[in-house]
């Protein structure tokens, strides 16, 4: 969840403990708060804990503290390989926290950023594992809503997992809260009907997977712009060039898949998750020997983005 807060002032206590947690290394650091790598004696395994700590007024502070706990919630039912594990929520002395899997590797945004860009077909082979992940949730009535690279860790060669369920949408649960004063989302990658105030299902996530599809293919953003203002502009009234016209090798039938995913229109996406893995899963396999997704090296420690409150701008604030 990107979140714009220029307004939040934060005094954060040294902490050596978070429930049950000792507090390890801290991996990382964002306007809305830390991850630390942390020790559970319970169990005895070293997972990382999330944590909000902020000098807030009550009613803002209850509502960050309510996107933990949908994270929580929305993540806890979930169990895929390429989801991020959720072990536990709760409530200490120092506000709300989440203990999930300890993570070693980087997001994509990470990666993207030192100017990695993966070959066309394995673009297509990490994508279809994060259509796989999506589906699975969306088959248990959660939409994600906020996929972007900074959302999607790459753990070794080829195993991306989803992280943030902050702003995610559970069928028959309670909605993520409200935050009054502050964008949740990246521009880059929400669906119209999120920025106009439509109908959220799970075409939404299929849209942003496929604004990121576009750019593991491109290397550039299919939605651009120099603020908020902009780039919600052309989310709503442009159409990117197709990838294959923009950088070479790009095969079209991979270029009509990101075009697809990201119509203006959820009726001329693809009709689930499900349907767009498949057609990834054509493309590939009708491809000849097994190529590996290429590691972006070196591997860092688990660095989340600074939308979960642990180390990237917000994108309210306008892009790289």
């Amino acid at each position: 969840m990107d979140i714009e807060a220029d307004s939040i002032t934060e005094t954060r206590p040294t902490l050596s403990h978070v429930g049950r947690y000792a507090l390890k290394s801290q991996l990382g650091e964002g306007g809305l708060g830390q991850v630390h790598e942390a020790w559970d004696p319970l169990l005895s395994r070293t997972v990382a804990v999330k944590t909000l700590q902020f000098n807030l007024p009550p009613a803002t502070r209850a509502s960050l503290d309510g996107l933990i706990l949908n994270e929580a919630r929305a993540a806890a039912g979930l169990s895929h390989a390429h989801i991020v594990t959720v072990h536990d929520a709760g409530l200490s002395a120092h506000g709300v926290y989440i203990a999930m899997e300890r993570l070693h590797g980087r997001d994509l945004r990470q990666a993207l950023a030192t100017g990695w860009l993966p070959s066309p077909r394995s673009a297509a082979q990490l994508v279809r594992r994060v259509a796989d992940a999506l589906a699975y949730a969306h088959a248990r009535g959660v939409v994600h809503c906020d996929i972007k690279p900074a959302n999607i860790f790459l753990v070794g060669r080829d195993k991306p997992k989803v992280l943030d369920f902050g702003i995610a949408r559970v069928a028959h649960g309670p909605a993520a809260p409200a935050l009054d004063g502050l964008v949740a989302g990246s521009p880059h990658y929400l669906a119209p009907e999120q920025l106009q105030g439509g109908t959220i299902d799970a075409r939404v996530d299929i849209h942003a997977l496929g604004a990121v599809f576009y750019e593991l293919l491109t290397g550039r953003k299919a939605f651009g712009g120099d603020s908020v203002a902009q780039i919600t502009t052309a989310v709503l009234t442009n159409h990117p060039p197709p990838a294959h016209e923009l950088r070479p090798g790009v095969p079209e039938a991979l270029s009509a898949v990101a075009t697809r995913a990201m119509a203006r229109e959820p009726g001329d996406r693809f009709g689930s998750a499900a349907e767009m893995s498949a057609a990834l899963r054509r493309w590939c396999d009708e491809q000849s020997a097994p190529e590996p997704l290429p590691l972006p090296v070196p591997e860092p420690p688990f660095v989340p983005s600074q939308a979960d409150g642990t180390g990237h701008p917000p994108t309210g604030r306008v892009p790289r």
